[in-house]
């Protein structure tokens, strides 16, 4: 079954569709970040304090919900009770939105930073902002090697409890 040629299409097309994601994300780290550099002096608007401290606790909050999130959505008897209920299809599915939604909330670190970067004219924020993001989006970045192995090991699992 995990080798069917339906299953290989739709978990190539999953993955790119992830890949794309998180590639994106790691450019909008990149462009944001050269912005910062090079014209963060254009781009100062003096902010509250409060709210600068604000967005560093909410970044370190997403920095940490997102290692959180894809643990907990990743989990081993979870995927296998998705696969075994609703199916390889369903499984792609949750491997693919759980990777999105962990890689937006990289893209949400990088805004903030960003926002914090206007607010105080120092570039530096970015950076420090965009290094946390980046280490979220690389943690969240698809291999297909690692997909393609659970799919055949839940599936190898599923038709053992049928028989």
């Amino acid at each position: 079954m995990p080798n069917s040629e339906a299953v290989q299409n739709e978990l190539m097309r999953r993955h790119r569709i992830s890949t794309l994601v998180v590639a994106g994300f790691l450019m909008l780290d990149i462009v944001l970040l050269a912005i910062a550099y090079f014209a963060s002096n254009h781009i100062f608007r003096p902010g509250d304090a409060g709210i600068i401290m604000g967005l560093w606790i909410a970044i370190l909050v997403f920095g940490l919900g997102a290692f959180v999130v894809r643990r907990t959505k990743f989990a081993a008897m979870r995927l296998k009770d998705i696969a075994a209920v609703k199916g390889v299809s369903a499984l792609l599915k949750t491997l693919q939105d759980t990777t999105i939604q962990v890689a937006s909330i990289g893209g949400a670190i990088v805004l903030m930073g960003f926002v914090i970067t206007i607010l105080t004219g120092d570039w530096t924020n970015m950076l420090r902002a965009g290094g946390v993001a980046a280490i979220v989006l690389i943690y969240s970045f698809p291999f297909p090697s690692a997909w393609e192995r659970v799919v055949i090991q839940l599936a190898r699992e599923d038709s053992r409890s049928l028989d």
